[in-house]
């Protein structure tokens, strides 16, 4: 059974007398305590306790690294990299910010963060997207003081980015040729809403790693997919179809233009040397009109018969041509005499030009 507390006091007082009678007094203790080498030992040692706690306030910075100096908590000062001092602990303490490195966060997918990432899209569907935010940090005050999980807030405030912008685009847009304004439009955003939270960093880059939609229409979009990859080889291969057959085509327009160009020119160079040659022949003409209308009237029988054989009768051999009928073809017809010639005026009695037909009816009479 346990032991009854009053009767064990009133026991102790019984055999020993008051309580506590028997403890040492704290004088008797130090009355016989001696300290080795005297009272200097008392004196050293908390003045090496002194000087280590004052050197404890030595510190380093790395040249990546800001260091921020708090005094009782509270921010006071900021020192560059390299050897530093503050005073030692409690009083002072010192906060290292690292402002060089690109810090990067991954949002979605199998990333580890468990943060929502199925986000509405302007025509109402939903796409899983999965995005890379990188950032600096440029005010390593805000960045150390303002926040208390900096990593946190800016996943939250990039989340928040993102589906804002994602709200205002459609499904097709985020899967296919819209990606690279969509992030330059969150980064934006993502930057706007950081300065108003007063983190103090700044974003560099926001990529988008991954569109998808939901298992239960990935099919669905796939196939709409495959139909726009079709229709983009289609009108590819429309457009290098059009830019192999228009060339070809300019070029033979170009080369009828020119063939008609030159036709033209041809037959208004042949029209004018006609002409030319028409007005020659009028001055000729009006100056000798027999002869000229002799010479026109040679020249077009030569050009209608030119492998016939001709004779031009003139004079008075050309009051018949019954002595002439009887020529063998070759043979040339007697010629008057110059003196017979010059009396009648004309060139010659008769004159066989070319061929070897019978004159009979190639005959002319003048």
């Amino acid at each position: 059974m346990p032991m009854d507390w009053e009767e064990w006091q009133k026991s102790r007082q019984k055999n020993k007398g008051p309580v506590g009678n028997n403890l040492p007094k704290m004088g008797d203790v130090f009355k016989n305590f001696k300290v080795p080498g005297g009272g200097r030992l008392l004196v050293i040692v908390p003045l090496a306790l002194l000087v280590l706690w004052g050197v404890s306030g030595f510190f380093m910075v790395e040249a990546a690294d800001k260091g921020l100096i708090k005094r009782f908590g509270a921010y006071v000062r900021s020192v560059d990299s390299g050897l530093n001092y503050h005073l030692p602990y409690p009083i002072e303490d010192v906060v290292k910010v690292n402002v060089n490195r690109t810090n990067r966060v991954e949002i979605g997918g199998n990333s580890g963060m468990n943060e929502e990432t199925m986000m509405l899209t302007k025509d109402e569907n939903i796409a899983d997207i999965k995005f890379v935010v990188q950032y600096r940090v440029r005010n390593p005050q805000q960045y150390a003081f303002k926040v208390y999980n900096q990593e946190k807030a800016i996943i939250d405030a990039a989340t928040s980015a993102m589906r804002e912008v994602i709200g205002r685009n459609t499904i097709d847009d985020a899967l296919t040729e819209k990606r690279v304004p969509i992030q330059q439009d969150t980064m934006e955003t993502l930057q706007t809403m950081l300065d108003k939270y007063e983190i103090g960093v700044q974003v560099q880059n926001v990529e988008l790693q991954d569109v998808h939609v939901p298992q239960e229409v990935s099919y669905a979009f796939r196939d709409v997919t495959s139909a726009k990859e079709d229709s983009v080889r289609s009108i590819n291969e429309a457009t290098g179809y059009a830019n192999k057959v228009l060339p070809e085509a300019e070029g033979r327009a170009f080369a009828i233009e020119a063939e008609a160009r030159a036709y033209s020119s041809h037959r208004v160079n042949l029209a004018e040397g006609e002409a030319a040659r028409f007005r020659a022949l009028v001055t000729e003409y009006q100056k000798s009109p027999d002869i000229t209308r002799h010479r026109l009237l040679m020249e077009t029988m030569d050009q209608i018969m030119p492998t016939a054989q001709k004779f031009l009768l003139s004079g008075e051999l050309g009051q018949s041509v019954l002595p002439h009928l009887g020529l063998a073809p070759g043979s040339s017809p007697s010629r008057p005499s110059p003196g017979n010639t010059a009396s009648t005026g004309l060139p010659a009695a008769a004159t066989q030009t070319s061929g070897s037909a019978a004159p009979t009816g190639d005959s002319l009479r003048r």
